[in-house]
């Protein structure tokens, strides 16, 4: 059972506070996503069950496994945008592999995935 790198290429610095670069390529973000460190991750916009207006899926690494968070896109009437908020699932994977099989499931093109 599933439990549930640098790069050259500059990244924005989002209104949060952290810096994210949209990627746009499916052999790009298999590269990121093996090499993923601690303070790293992936944002993704996906259809989800359940979730009426999508979800955020987030993927990260924790120690030795690849951790998946799947949040709610809630809108923000006032600022007109999707925020991540509501429900929420946690999901472990032991490798990359296994977290790229988990990932890969909700991609549609144009893929909608940021790297920070």
């Amino acid at each position: 059972m599933t439990e549930e790198h640098s790069d050259s290429h500059p990244k924005k610095t989002g209104k949060i506070g952290y810096s994210e670069r949209k990627i746009t390529q499916l052999r790009e973000l298999k590269t990121i996503i093996w090499g993923l460190d601690l303070d790293e991750g992936l944002r993704f916009s996906v259809d989800y069950p359940g979730y009426k207006d999508g979800a955020y899926l987030f993927l990260t690494k924790c120690d030795d496994k690849y951790c998946t968070s799947i949040r709610e896109r809630v809108l923000d009437t006032s600022a007109n945008q999707f925020y991540p908020g509501g429900k929420e699932q946690w999901k472990y994977f032991e490798t990359a592999e296994t977290a790229w099989v988990f990932v890969s499931k909700f991609l549609k093109n144009p893929i909608e995935a940021y790297y920070y």
